[in-house]
């Protein structure tokens, strides 16, 4: 059986299973060297079926453009595993552009989908950044 299909390679053993690089982390996306952005991230916990953490991202691009908040969790941990991998898969940042629909205006056109090289701040550095950004909790 493909081990794409096998139920086996959805499942992600986390290196910490707390979490613990997550929890009011902060990377660097780039693409060839050149900053684009960073992903902030903070940790939860899901209490059904069982506590386990529950990891918020929010993307930050470099001219400012704050991207809604996502989520991850298990068994498969797809951001986390790619994280931890050094990269992340995504849409680059939209293009601005307003469209009416049903009377409302709705702003967003996704750029196209792209790799970026993750790596992790060190933790002060970290937490100097999120200030510097405006990051707050409320974002996730």
């Amino acid at each position: 059986m493909n081990e794409a299909r096998s139920g086996s390679a959805h499942v992600y053993k986390l290196p910490d299973a707390e979490l613990s690089a997550y929890d009011h982390g902060l990377g660097t996306l780039r693409v060839d060297g050149e900053l684009k952005g960073y992903l902030a991230s903070v940790v939860g916990k899901i209490v059904f079926p069982s506590r386990s953490p529950w990891p918020w991202f929010v993307i930050m691009w470099a001219d400012g453009l704050k991207e809604p908040s996502f989520e991850d969790y298990g068994p498969s941990w797809w951001t986390v595993r790619e994280l931890d991998a050094g990269y992340l898969d995504l849409f680059a940042q939209g293009v601005a552009g307003e469209k009416r629909f049903l009377g409302k205006f709705w702003a967003a056109k996704r750029g196209a989908a792209h790799r970026f090289d993750f790596a992790w701040l060190p933790a002060e550095e970290a937490a100097k950044k999120w200030q510097e950004l405006g990051l707050v909790d409320a974002d996730f």
